[in-house]
């Protein structure tokens, strides 16, 4: 019976230990008030002797102080850039392939991951048959207009992966399309009709009017009464 007693009277003191007061109200037991640090204080900041630029004018230098260094990498670091320079070289026979992407100077966006591949479906080497199954698998990729192919990836965070995406993509493409076993003959190629370029009807060329002919034959007759004139004037020494 003592031993509980004892055993109840310490839980009890054990518990009266623990504060019930918020995080709050914590700094406000004393009942004075916190004081503000005084550097962040405004009636300890020192006086403004005018002796600064202000937040404007530091922003100017710092504008200017960019301008300089670009002006300076223009002038000094640009040239040594001619020690990598490279001819011009057009593309063979063989680099059928045309890569498209988009480069942000100065900043990142996006689309930079973005690569667009284009190829002339001419130039795969491929049969009547295997172009029909081609086109086929390749769908609205294939542009009617320019008989190229188009294919576009940002799948990857990185530029050149989306380049090897396409170019294995476009392999599989050929491979399945010289594959024999199944050649797709029965499947009609439904392609949109190619944009047709409008010439304007020569049957609407507007002919000279006789105004117009006549205007014209009076300043040839005019223009060459002139030249005569002068031909016929005597020259001064």
């Amino acid at each position: 019976m003592l031993k509980q007693v004892v055993n109840n009277n310490t839980h009890k003191i054990a518990m009266k230990q623990f504060s019930t007061s918020s995080i709050a109200l914590a700094g406000r037991q004393t009942g004075g008030r916190r004081k503000a640090e005084k550097k962040f204080d405004v009636d300890f900041m020192p006086k403004f002797d005018f002796d600064d630029q202000t937040t404007i004018g530091h922003n100017l230098f710092d504008n200017i102080r960019e301008v300089r260094k670009y002006l300076r990498k223009t002038e000094f670091e640009l040239p040594k850039l001619n020690a990598y320079a490279k001819p011009f070289e057009a593309p063979t026979k063989d680099q059928i392939l045309k890569f498209k992407s988009h480069t942000y100077l100065g900043e990142g966006h996006p689309v930079e991951k973005k690569a667009v591949l284009s190829v002339k479906v001419a130039d795969l080497g491929l049969n009547e048959t295997e172009k029909h199954k081609f086109l086929l698998l390749s769908g609205p990729r294939y542009n009617v207009n320019t008989e190229e192919l188009v294919m576009s990836s940002e799948k990857f965070p990185h530029r050149k992966q989306n380049k090897k995406f396409l170019i294995d993509t476009l392999q599989k493409l050929i491979k399945e399309a010289k594959d024999a076993k199944d050649t797709f003959a029965d499947i009609p190629l439904d392609l949109p009709k190619p944009k047709q370029r409008l010439e304007f009807p020569k049957e609407w060329i507007r002919s000279p009017t006789p105004t117009t002919t006549v205007q014209a034959s009076t300043e040839a007759k005019i223009i060459e009464e002139l030249v005569q004139s002068d031909s016929n004037e005597p020259k001064t020494v």
